[in-house]
């Protein structure tokens, strides 16, 4: 038997032979994997479709909440953004590019066979993703399917790309115990420096003496109840480190009929903002039992409790950019002159506000004081999620399956929010508090048939026929009560004197569709398979769509050319594929938007209806037309293995909410299929076995995607789509219009600092320089065409002001260009390391808070202002104008400027982890089967020239259909933690 780490091993007959010559070949464990395709599995050399596939291992011990942050940099093709360091807030999601303006373009997630829910179903300031119901530890594989060869059996739901998600399952064999627990310690890092309480005075009282109008006002040093001077670090009072654990174990076996898996963790863990937790408690159980030679029967049923906890609002999710009391913001905003206590104990407060005393001349700074929000308020969701399948298998002969399955998905969600009367968003009301429960329930029941043949030991067939049903309801309920009888309750069971409804809504839908799938490969050497399926959809006009797939594949070095050329001695595997197709999406549509609709009110106390919304009873699926061509190669006996691609998806039908004539009277816009765009882009990854001895290995994977976004048109007279941040008004910063991707920024051109005189120069639509003061002295004014202040700006419209809405430009793209990784594993004897580096490049970021952090009101400032800003006549190359009490223009809070724009490429090292494995003869005196210890980092370092904490936040993250054209904002957006692990594996 001759045998190697990496070779298939090849048993030779020794006879009389003093000489045996023994060639081995690559055991490519990455062709003869098995992937999930839909309905089925396939083996990775007779895929034709674009599949990738990430083993569950390599994310079972990561401190995340769900699967998808581990999946970050491990593909080509995907992207995964976590949009900020708030606990189980969803990752943005994203394969091969954004696909929609208006829908979501998050992937569909199929766990064991049924679609679940993603995105976030909490109402509260504590994200609730259902994914993370999903604990890592149970994982086998993920399959990401990306073109239309390979998601066009889900048809209308296919569009952004399918994640199949398969749990683990028992084997035959003696029972396997198995247990993984890690501790892990988490802090915020890269946070902006700010002023001291000396700094602060100094550097105000300055900006208050270049505005006579201010001469009231004046920043006072005051001592603490030891009587020492007052210089809070809001950082102290709104940061911690967070301390968290996981205990995971399971177990597994079965015999030749009946296989096993059962499992229970237990995860805690504390998150960078105080008082933001997440707890989960889940189990689950897979089982299969061959009845007989023909029948075979299995299920699985998992139940996952998960508590996301909250005090109030972090500023970071969707939404909260500009709430008063953000954490975020009030971390970086609140001056250091100020206590959250006054020298008696009691909270310093002034009505709702922060109480402001020794500032005199403000009445009051409207911003809350975190303290109190965080040792009064909550705003939690706990949600408790069962997902559970069973199936019967029939195969009355050995080339034919039949099977029926039915799933079902129940999420129940509970919000708790609770707002004191003692100061913050509660104050006004005299107490405020809701109750919201939710309840989202699925089931699927899928039946096909599978038929596996292979004639004249060449033609290899595969036919599969199916249809399947899934019905989909939502129901929630709650009340919201104001006005405490008694300051001492914090409860909604309380006494209260005002009840309102709160979280009313209901919906269900119903899909019905057909499917078909066909593959035939001859001799392993051609490859052909069509996908197609038929859809139709309650929650559409037009509610019958057909969507296909087909694609083919030529294994090369099955031909006797390469092989007379010898190519087989350089090439183990070299086959091209290419696919076309068209598929659709409807993730986002309500369940009535067809439908105008009526809504109930009361009017002089009866009870009334009211027209509220407007439908379209034409409207149909947004659809994707995807073409892929590519190949995969293996070299030198697979030593080096590889995927390229390039993919062009056209999508067409988009649905805008297009805005009517005021004539018309409507009260909502009506939804339209109008607008088209594409995503084009190339993908290579390669793996190598680059070391490969008995003692030393060492295995590298590296992947890159380009890809390019474009919008080719919006409705007839629409030229642009302008969104607010997190959807409101306070500040709009990403603009979508054809020729250009998905939400540009659009904001202020600007041209430096004026030397002499400290005023911040604009630059208008026009391309001239406009001179900006916030306080002009008689006979001058606020915009000049001159330095001196004393020629007034004029516009051809006869505007007098530089305004966003005149002077804003396209100003960069937020998609990245290029994103992948660069993993690394590592092993020396019993030792093992691992480097995962991640990269997004290409792409631009608003950097919003930093705004905010040189605005020249009474906030706190960036240090950098006592080097960066103007100070006399002759300071050249300065970043930042004079500063000016109350100037909240010259430096960007109040218009959106080109000078808080920055590249936000990165490469990060997102993940290391070192591990030692105790040798067997150690371990088995013990009945150990195996022990291995790890200690592990995530995020210990990023290479950027981004000045904000993070550059892959965004203050839209993921939780909004709509944040799709309003990516990369950084507005008061609380950075990604980094975080230490220590953790151990044992076997039994």
């Amino acid at each position: 038997m001759f045998s190697f780490i990496g070779y298939t091993p090849q048993e030779v007959a020794v006879n009389r032979q003093s000489t045996i010559n023994v060639s081995l070949k690559g055991d490519s464990q990455q062709l003869n994997e098995v992937v999930v395709i839909g309905y089925g599995t396939q083996t990775k050399r007779d895929a034709t479709g674009s599949i990738s596939s990430v083993k569950g291992s390599t994310i079972a011990n990561m401190p995340i909440q769900s699967f998808e942050s581990g999946l970050a940099g491990r593909t080509a093709g995907v992207q995964i953004t976590v949009p900020n360091g708030v606990l189980n807030n969803p990752p943005v999601f994203r394969i091969r590019g954004t696909n929609s303006i208006s829908l979501s373009s998050q992937p569909l997630i199929v766990v064991d066979g049924v679609p679940t829910f993603t995105g976030d179903y909490s109402s509260t300031n504590a994200p609730a993703n259902p994914l993370a119901s999903i604990n890592p530890n149970d994982i086998e594989s993920m399959d990401v399917a990306k073109d239309a060869a390979a998601t066009a059996i889900y048809g209308s739901r296919a569009a952004n790309g399918v994640v199949f998600i398969t749990t683990k399952r028992g084997k035959s064999g003696a029972v396997k115990v198995n247990y993984d627990g890690w501790v892990g310690f988490s802090d915020a890092y890269r946070l902006p420096s700010l002023l001291n309480a000396q700094e602060y005075i100094n550097f105000k009282t300055q900006a208050v003496a270049n505005n006579p109008t201010a001469s009231a006002i004046k920043y006072n040093q005051i001592n603490d109840a030891n009587g020492n001077p007052v210089d809070t670090k809001w950082y102290d009072q709104v940061y911690r480190q967070g301390v968290s654990h996981s205990h995971n174990v399971n177990i597994s076996g079965g015999s030749e009929k009946t296989n096993y898996y059962f499992s229970v963790g237990y995860s805690k863990q504390e998150g960078i903002l105080k008082k933001n937790d997440f707890e989960r408690i889940n189990t689950l159980f897979n089982m299969d039992s061959k009845l007989s030679k023909l029948f075979t029967v299995g299920g699985k049923i998992s139940y996952s409790n998960e508590k996301n906890l909250s005090a109030t609002s972090s500023g970071s999710l969707y939404g909260e950019a500009f709430n008063t009391g953000g954490l975020g913001r009030l971390a970086i905003v609140l001056p250091p002159i100020l206590s959250p206590y006054n020298n008696d104990g009691t909270y310093n407060t002034n009505g709702a506000a922060m109480g402001s005393s020794n500032i005199s001349g403000i009445s009051s700074l409207s911003y809350y004081n975190p303290v109190v929000l965080l040792d009064n308020n909550r705003s939690n969701s706990e949600s408790n999620h069962i997902q559970s399948n069973i199936y019967a298998q029939l195969k009355p002969v050995d080339w034919i399956t039949l099977r029926s399955t039915y799933g079902i998905d129940y999420l129940l969600i509970s919000n708790d929010l609770f707002w004191s009367p003692k100061g913050g968003d509660g104050f006004s009301y005299g107490g405020y508090g809701t109750a919201v429960s939710g309840t989202y329930k699925t089931w699927v029941w899928t039946n096909t048939a599978q038929f596996d043949k292979t004639f004249a030991a060449s033609h290899n067939v595969s036919l599969l026929a199916g249809q399947e049903q899934q019905r989909r309801t939502s129901n929630s309920f709650g009340i919201n009560r104001q006005t405490l009888s008694d300051d001492a309750y914090n409860q909604i069971q309380a006494g209260w004197v005002t009840n309102n409804p709160s979280g009313m809504s209901f919906g269900e839908n119903y899909l019905l569709s057909a499917f078909g799938r066909l593959t035939y490969n001859y001799k392993e050497k051609y490859f052909l398979s069509g996908n197609v399926r038929q859809d139709e959809y309650s929650a559409l006009g037009e509610k019958k769509g057909v969507f296909w797939g087909a694609s083919a594949g030529w294994e090369i070095t099955q031909e006797g050319f390469w092989k007379a050329a010898h190519l087989d001695n350089v090439f183990s595997n070299f086959k091209i594929r290419g696919s076309y197709g068209k598929v659709g999406n409807i993730g986002g549509i309500g369940d009535y938007t067809p439908y105008s609709t009526y809504a109930s009110g009361l009017y002089g106390g009866a009870s009334t209806l009211y027209f509220s919304n407007v439908g379209n009873p034409n409207l149909k699926w947004e659809t994707s037309t995807k073409t892929d061509v590519g190949f995969n190669f293996g070299l030198f006996n697979d030593r080096i293995t590889g995927e390229f691609a390039l993919y062009k998806n056209d999508v067409n039908n988009l649905i805008l909410y297009v805005a009517q004539a005021p004539s018309t009277g409507l009260p909502t816009n009506p939804p339209q299929n109008v607008g088209t765009m594409y995503n084009k882009g190339l993908e290579f990854s390669v793996n190598a076995r680059v070391i490969n001895t008995k003692a030393f290995q060492w295995n590298s994977n590296f992947n890159i995607t380009f890809n390019k976004n474009e919008v080719t048109s919006l409705a007839p007279g629409l030229n642009v789509i302008q969104t607010g941040i997190g959807g409101g008004t306070s500040e709009t910063v990403n603009q979508t219009a054809p020729g250009y991707s998905l939400g540009q920024l659009w904001v202020v051109r600007t041209n430096g600092v004026d030397p002499a005189t400290g005023k911040r120069i604009f630059v208008n639509s026009q391309g001239q320089n406009v001179y900006y003061q916030y306080y002009a002295p008689t006979g001058q004014y606020q915009y000049s065409t001159t330095p001196d202040g004393a020629t007034k700006y004029a516009n051809a419209a006869g505007g007098t002001a530089i305004t966003q809405a005149t002077d804003g430009v396209m100003y960069a793209n937020v998609l990245p260009k290029q994103y992948g990784g660069w993993d690394n594993t590592f092993k020396f004897k019993n030792f093992d390391l691992s480097v995962l580096l991640t990269y997004q490049l290409g792409f631009s970021v608003y950097y919003g808070s930093n705004a905010g952090l040189h605005d020249q009101r009474w906030w706190n400032n960036a240090k950098d202002v006592l080097t960066d800003a103007w100070q006399k006549e002759g300071d050249t190359g300065k970043k930042y104008a004079r500063p000016v009490y109350g100037d909240n223009v010259s430096n960007g809070s109040a218009i959106p400027l080109d000078i808080n724009v920055f590249k936000g490429d990165f490469v990060r090292l997102r993940t290391v982890s070192l591990g030692y494995t105790l040798p067997a003869a150690l371990t088995s005196k013990a009945k150990i089967s195996n022990l291995r210890v790890y200690v592990s980092g995530q995020n210990l370092g990023i290479l950027t020239k981004y000045p904000g904490p993070d550059p892959e936040v965004s203050s839209n993250g993921a939780s909004s259909n709509n944040s799709t054209s309003s990516q990369g904002v950084d507005r008061n957006t609380i950075g990604n933690a980094r975080t230490i692990t220590v953790g151990l594996r044992a076997g039994f």
